[in-house]
């Protein structure tokens, strides 16, 4: 399945019989490292609670940093800001000895206190233009374009609130760097924790009302990782997206992919509305969450449509690759998808000798708003950061355009190594038929009722 299996948590903060929240890692705190930990916050002037000695050291400097306000979940009153996840964070962070944050991070920290009124600014780059916006999307799609989605379009009302009220107890990975890449190999890079989507929008919560600004003397205190690629219409919200999926299809967006996966489906007697599912993904940030400079696997093209919150993209054409210092990598990680080819440029502060061909590159920016879809054709380069707390939709898909990739796609969905040989030349075979009809698919009527 998709969904992201339960971790065992039981090592984490358990209730006590006071209410209080107990870490069962190690035994309660002795009053001298309580001490010590407050003597670090000389301008708390406020008691310390008895339960606090079942506290992580994490939760007490949150505890006395924050004046006092903040405490564990279980012990904290309901109009207080809470955040069990960023507890989690900051132990890991103590765990595995991290240090500092990501360098994409960090540089856009960077980035923001300098150019805090126009962060879509690109200085490095040899041209820096907006996107263009149109009324509809364009019959051939060649460079990116803004469109607004429909008025009535039922994806609007899927802000933060309601993910975290209709499946607040789905588990997913949590990354600080997104999408996985093979070649990631710093600790701060591969940083990853399993959370509830509850946990996430309590997350987003806390960090836009401590530190919306992306502080950059803040970058450990409140740690940044992407709930990013969710797939939720393939489980919890099967039935959602069974009444829904006709309706999400943007208006005037040539999208074979649902016909084609149709016929794949078809052909390996397979549940094709559950396979199609995974093929829209949303996505949930905190203000500062980025996603890596890459590219759509398979050569898809792509629409990201704004529910709620303000995004940046910093896009690149497909010629300028060799500007951006292309690698490739092959699949690694698990349902929330990898990046076959990132780039490891500093789009705000580019390394002037590793990447100094950076400065002929040609970025196109926009700030995306809620109610605008971004449409991306294939090959484009995208850099993007939510600004304000973000919910995107994002849907990569195939049309006569870009057909000859989808099988590509297809075979590494279908996870052929897995199969003994003779179902491997079976599958072969299939394959082949259905690559002929996909070759020979000129229909341009959409219609796969």
């Amino acid at each position: 399945k998709v969904q992201a299996s339960r971790p065992q948590l039981g090592a984490w903060n358990a209730p006590t019989k006071g209410g209080g929240a107990m870490s069962v890692l190690a035994a309660p705190l002795e009053g001298e490292e309580i001490a010590g930990i407050r003597a670090r916050f000389p301008d708390f002037d406020g008691d310390v609670p008895e339960e606090a000695k079942y506290w992580s050291r994490g939760d007490l400097e949150l505890f006395f940093g924050s004046g006092g306000q903040l405490k564990p979940r279980e012990t904290a009153k309901t109009s207080v800001p809470t955040c069990a996840l960023l507890s989690r964070l900051r132990q890991r962070l103590a765990e595995d000895g991290i240090e500092e944050a990501t360098a994409e991070y960090r540089s856009f920290c960077r980035h923001l206190r300098e150019h805090s009124e126009a962060p879509q600014r690109l200085p490095a780059a040899a041209s820096c233009t907006e996107v263009p916006r149109a009324e509809k999307p364009p019959g051939l799609l060649k460079v990116p374009v803004i469109v607004r989605s429909p008025k009535d379009w039922k994806a609007r009302q899927w802000g933060l609130d309601f993910w975290r009220r209709e499946y607040g107890s789905e588990w997913w990975k949590l990354r600080a760097r997104s999408p996985m890449f093979e070649l990631d190999k710093k600790s701060a890079d591969k940083l990853a924790v399993d959370g509830t989507v509850a946990e996430y929008v309590d997350y987003v919560r806390v960090v836009q009302k401590l530190d919306p600004s992306c502080k950059e003397d803040s970058m450990l205190a409140f740690p940044r990782v992407a709930l990013g690629s969710w797939c939720p219409f393939v489980s919890c919200a099967r039935t959602l997206f069974e009444s829904s999926w006709k309706s999400l299809r943007l208006p005037g967006v040539k999208d074979f992919s649902v016909r084609w996966m149709k016929l794949f489906s078809a052909t390996f007697n397979m549940d094709w509305v559950e396979f199609m599912s995974r093929y829209w993904k949303v996505s949930l940030a905190a203000p500062g969450v980025i996603s890596r400079l890459h590219k759509e696997n398979h050569s898809a093209h792509a629409w990201y449509s704004q529910i709620e919150g303000r995004r940046l993209f910093c896009l690149f054409p497909p010629t300028d690759g060799r500007c951006l210092h292309e690698e490739s990598g092959t699949p690694c990680g698990g349902p929330e998808g990898y990046a076959a080819a990132a780039s490891p440029v500093d789009i705000f502060f580019p390394n002037q000798k590793r990447h100094s061909s950076f400065a002929e590159a040609r970025a196109q920016v926009a700030v995306l708003e809620p109610g605008e879809t971004l449409l991306l054709p294939m090959g484009w380069w995208r850099y993007d950061v939510a600004l304000t707390p973000s919910v995107t939709l994002h849907h990569p898909f195939w049309n006569l355009e870009n057909r000859k990739h989808i099988l590509s796609e297809l075979k590494e969905a279908f996870v052929e190594e897995q199969m003994p040989p003779e179902l491997k030349e079976l599958s072969g075979r299939h394959f082949a038929v259905l690559q002929e009809h996909i070759a020979d698919d000129e229909d341009s009527d959409m219609d796969d009722d």
